[in-house]
């Protein structure tokens, strides 16, 4: 059996999880808070796409939206940290890596085997991280980014 969290009010229909954005997952920021909204709601799309059954038709739609979440957002996010003295960029750096690399490794397993299983993994891990995702941003970063004009 896998991990994926089902609600289920019927036993013939199965739905993902949604995973709503709480007021607790903000870190002040509006603008970070937006593209924490924006990982969210992939995750949702790629819930969704397991319980429709629509991960063949829809897969490289999804790792397209993932990759280039990541790699627009941890752009943004280095250019930030960059341009901030007091930051060191290389805490990020190596997590920025760690994700990107996870994408991939999914991304080459759906392309070789496109199982439904694939995308279950992706669905658990992504739900994983996402928490610790947000941990990143404790309250003295926050606090170094609003001194800096960021909001």
């Amino acid at each position: 059996m896998n991990n994926l969290n089902l609600v289920s009010s019927n036993w013939n229909i199965m739905k993902t999880e949604v995973l709503n954005w709480k007021e607790e997952y903000s870190v002040g920021l509006e603008t970070v808070d937006i593209q924490h909204k924006k990982f969210l709601a992939i995750i949702n799309e790629l819930g969704d796409c397991i319980a429709d059954k629509t991960f063949k038709e829809k897969g490289h739609h999804l790792f397209f939206a993932l990759i280039n979440f990541a790699n627009v957002y941890l752009l943004k996010e280095k250019m930030l940290v960059n341009s901030l003295n007091e930051l060191d960029y290389s805490f990020f750096r190596g997590k920025h890596i760690a994700f990107l690399k996870h994408l991939q490794d999914f991304q080459l397993k759906y392309e070789k085997q496109s199982t439904e299983q694939v995308f279950f993994d992706l669905y658990n891990y992504l739900k994983k991280m996402y928490p610790e995702f947000l941990a990143y941003y404790t309250p003295s970063l926050v606090a170094i980014l609003k001194e800096n004009g960021i909001n």
